[in-house]
């Protein structure tokens, strides 16, 4: 259940209804707004929590969990912190989010350093820097090693606290991150004056102090003119640890300088008074001794900074017991080794058992010297444990992620391979293909071949059966000629001889054979002139094969048909190969008709036309839309060849009314 409250009762209504993902934004707004009471703002955050149930299990939820987690955080609530980190860890993991994953192991990795659980930190912030690294995300992939650089640092862990600043410098200086470059500097500054390399730890924190002053110009925040103060210190101590105590004071003078120290910086004016007294001392000037160091030791108690107060009472415990006054030196031994002891402070719990051991009586000197070892051996046995527990986490990740590189080679290798083999059967396919596609064309242009020779032997066989037929008819008119008609001559001459003879009766009888015999004679000589001189030349054969063409399409479906052709037309000029895809045209033609025309007439014309020969065929049917024939297999056939003729063609129809194909060619 949403709890909201009267006075904004309204504007979430309106803001909900308008847009829904604003709503969780105005919450933790809210949140975050200090003026408001605690309860009041965890109230926001169990609104925050109720706004995300029954929402889809994806990046905006998991950054719902996130954004819930630290609100907990800034609230103190650490354990519900906790817990919605972990959800959100657990969502990344599930719906595997590499980002939020990243984000996830960098929030836990802060909640664990915060908690003091540094191997725990440590593995986190490892996660993390390895996880942006993948994504490539310079700025948080930086923030990360630069975290993780601060983590091995509070153990001792030197070496690989610089390993971790250098990696966090060289991803931030890809970035616009001013503050966390000049961060990562200021820790490898530290690590180095740690391991004892001055000279490069003063040249970061030169480096620190330049970005720092940039920052000052760019930053609208007043307080960031402050944040060199600290930098001036650390380059002081340095300075100091190579006993050039006037650059020390310089620096520490330097840094005392900032308006406003004392009220917006507090820590960093003991710290800087601090310093600067103890570094006077060590210079030879005791004028300012203990003035400076008693103010630092009476504000760091106004404030309760218990690790200025540990520093201020061993460097009044040093100058005392220099000076000869064991008791005030061993007094603030002592308050400083306590208040060391109740922040587990290590270096000022060794710091003031060592001043103690030399201001005690020597039982007591002893004791202290016992405890010392004691600590000292602890602290290092916890050290070397801590950094065996990150060598370790680096060595366990590591081996993971070269695990996951070997199954995403291995995985990469199959997908070559795979790849490889589908290419090699595509190039396979392809040659199969285009040698069937080659076997096909040869197999059409044997076909075509053979058609040819078959039409060319219908030509010769029906010139064969011409030739046959023209024989027998004109052996029949040279018979009819030479046999017939001369034993008709003769009785014609008999009957003629007739005429000696008397009559009436034999003159009728004999004038009327004699007529007949005339006309029988007359109609002979016609027939056996016609026989004899009709064109049979090859001209008339192709022709002939057309129509035997359309005779066996069209008879049997009682059709009615006309074949018209210009006896002009030179057939001899027409190669056998026109005239077999003529022939195949006029054939696929037919039989479209046959197919979708319902026709019951149809006309084949040949005319002759200046050079060229042109082709009508007409039906009476149902007629087609031109736009999808030219799209059919038939007229891509006979568009192909007409095209092999050096042809052209021209479709001409409308629906009902039926369709008529022009064809032109030479």
């Amino acid at each position: 259940m949403l709890v909201t409250f009267s006075c904004d009762n309204e504007l979430f209504d309106s803001e909900y209804k308008k847009d829904e993902s604003r709503l969780f934004d105005k919450y933790y707004g809210l949140v975050d707004n200090t003026s408001l009471e605690k309860a009041d703002r965890l109230k926001y955050i169990d609104s925050m929590v109720d706004f995300t149930r029954n929402k889809p299990k994806d990046t905006l939820m998991r950054n719902h969990l996130i954004d819930i987690s630290i609100s907990y955080g800034r609230l103190g609530v650490q354990d519900s912190s906790f817990k919605y980190k972990h959800r959100a860890l657990q969502l990344s993991t599930k719906i595997n989010d590499s980002l939020g994953l990243a984000k996830s192991n960098y929030s836990l990795g802060l909640y664990h350093l915060n908690n003091d659980a540094l191997d725990s930190a440590y593995t986190y912030f490892y996660n993390s820097e390895k996880l942006y690294d993948q994504i490539e995300n310079s700025e948080l992939g930086g923030t990360s090693a630069l975290t993780m650089a601060i983590t091995q640092k509070r153990v001792r862990d030197y070496v690989g606290a610089q390993e971790s600043a250098i990696k966090a410098i060289e991803l931030l200086e890809q970035t616009d991150e001013v503050r966390y470059l000049a961060s990562a500097y200021n820790t490898l500054a530290s690590v180095s004056r740690s391991l004892g390399k001055y000279e490069s730890s003063i040249e970061y924190y030169t480096k620190v102090y330049d970005y720092r002053e940039g920052l000052k110009k760019e930053s609208l925040k007043k307080d960031d003119k402050l944040l060199n103060s600290s930098t001036l210190n650390n380059l002081g101590m340095v300075y100091m640890d190579m006993q050039e105590y006037p650059k020390a004071i310089s620096n520490f003078k330097k840094g005392l300088s900032y308006d406003s120290l004392q009220i917006k910086k507090i820590k960093s004016y003991i710290r800087l008074i601090d310093n600067l007294g103890y570094a006077e001392y060590k210079n030879g000037n005791l004028e300012s001794f203990p003035d400076l160091l008693l103010e630092a030791l009476n504000k760091s108690r106004e404030v309760n900074d218990r690790l200025a107060m540990v520093s201020s009472g061993m460097h009044l415990s040093e100058i005392y017991f220099e000076k000869g006054d064991t008791a005030l030196s061993k007094y603030y031994a002592e308050n400083a080794y306590k208040t060391a002891k109740e922040v587990t402070y290590n270096d000022g719990i060794l710091g003031s058992l060592e001043l103690l051991m030399g201001t005690s009586d020597p039982n007591d000197g002893i004791a202290y010297g016992k405890e010392y070892i004691r600590i000292s051996d602890s602290l290092q046995m916890e050290e070397r444990a801590f950094q065996n527990k990150f060598a370790q986490v680096r060595f366990e990740t590591d081996k993971l992620e070269v695990a996951k590189n070997k199954a995403t080679e291995r995985s990469r290798i199959l997908i070559i391979i795979f790849s490889i083999s589908v290419i090699i059967f595509l190039i396979g396919y392809i040659l199969l293909q285009r040698r069937n596609n080659r076997k096909e064309l040869e197999y059409q242009e044997g076909q075509q071949k053979a058609n040819e020779e078959i039409f060319n032997l219908m030509l010769a066989q029906q010139g064969k059966l011409e030739e046959g037929k023209h024989l027998a008819k004109q052996r029949i008119s040279e018979e009819l000629h030479d046999g017939i008609l001369s034993r008709l001559f003769g009785l014609r001459l008999s009957l003629d001889s007739l005429n000696n003879k008397h009559g009436k009766e034999v003159e009728t009888l004999r004038s009327s054979y004699i007529d007949q015999l005339k006309d029988l004679g007359q109609e002979i000589r016609k027939i056996s002139h016609d026989l004899n001189n009709e064109n049979f030349t090859q001209d008339t054969l192709y022709p002939d094969v057309l129509k035997k063409l359309l005779k066996d399409q069209f008879e049997a479906q009682h059709v009615t048909y006309e074949f018209l052709y210009d006896q002009t037309i030179n057939w001899d000029l027409i190669t056998n190969s026109k005239k077999v895809h003529v022939y195949r045209i006029i054939q696929e033609c037919l039989m479209n008709i046959n197919k979708h025309a319902n026709a019951k007439h149809i006309t084949v014309t040949f005319k002759s036309k200046d050079a060229s020969v042109e082709l009508t065929i007409e039906d009476d049917g149902v007629g087609m839309d031109t736009a999808k024939a030219k799209s059919g297999i038939g007229m891509k056939n006979i568009k192909s060849r007409v095209a092999q003729i050096a042809g052209s063609y021209k479709i001409i129809s409308k629906m009902n009314l039926g369709t008529q194909i022009q064809i032109s060619f030479n």
